[in-house]
């Protein structure tokens, strides 16, 4: 028996010989602990910021996205977020243990944009992988040279513990991009906790296009620095959300 083997057969005699929790389990929570999720009734875990429950500790990409609504499956990209670690892709048919360590909630986007969407302003040229992410994310957006190019992401949500439900999205191209990382980000209008606690390192403005922009100053940890030909204006945006959710925990 090969180590794969003796691994898979070793999880299997300790699912049997674990007892089922009779209660629904929150992914999310057993994440940000970096505990593994026992073997419980369902599991409950974000697609697109949205709950779901699943009644089995193993979900296939393709059961993922029915599961959400978004169908076909096939018009989807799907990605797991897994704490600490960038998110990666799922295949349809791949298999997905929800009791994996760190394993905290899925995004799906559309592979196409769809017909008839109003087209923003397109002032700058962008690499095609970083334009066609744009256009399947889902948000409305524009690219404008003021000073520096600026993708401006328009009624992004952000968590419920700001001033604001959502917020028009600036982040700066980077001259050398993509070998040169993006960094930090910037909204409008400002936000500010509604329990009135200070946000750190958001005290900076940035004018772009007449409005004025609050930044964000937030940089990636020796842990995940970006790697060119990895990291994108798409890894980037994934990065953001959770320093939105980062924020709502503080």
């Amino acid at each position: 028996m090969n180590s794969i083997e003796h691994e898979r057969t070793t999880s299997r005699i300790e699912e049997l010989l674990e007892d089922i929790l009779d209660e629904i389990v929150e992914l999310e929570a057993y994440a940000k602990e970096g505990k593994r999720p026992p073997l419980a009734k369902a599991y409950r875990f974000k697609i697109n910021d949205t709950s779901f429950v699943w009644d089995k500790p193993h979900i296939t990409g393709r059961e993922v996205l029915i599961l959400a609504g978004l169908t076909p499956p096939e018009n989807y990209t799907l990605r797991v977020k897994l704490a600490g670690h960038k998110p990666q892709k799922i295949d349809l048919d791949e298999k997905i243990d929800l009791r994996h360590p760190g394993t905290e909630k899925f995004r799906a986007i559309r592979k196409e944009q769809t017909d008839g969407e109003v087209q923003g302003r397109r002032d700058a040229p962008l690499l095609d992988a970083d334009m066609a992410f744009l256009e399947a994310y889902g948000h409305r957006f524009d690219i404008v040279r003021d000073g520096s190019t600026w993708a401006i992401l328009h009624d992004f949500p952000v968590p419920a513990c700001f001033d604001h439900k959502s917020v028009s999205l600036a982040i700066r191209i980077e001259q050398g991009y993509p070998m040169t990382p993006l960094d930090m980000l910037y909204v409008y209008p400002k936000l500010s906790r509604i329990d009135g606690r200070e946000i750190p390192q958001t005290q900076v403005e940035q004018p772009i296009e007449g409005r004025i922009f609050q930044r964000w100053s937030r940089h990636r940890s020796g842990a995940n620095l970006w790697v060119p030909g990895v990291d994108c204006l798409e890894t980037h945006v994934f990065l953001i959300e959770e320093i939105f959710e980062q924020e709502a925990s503080r």
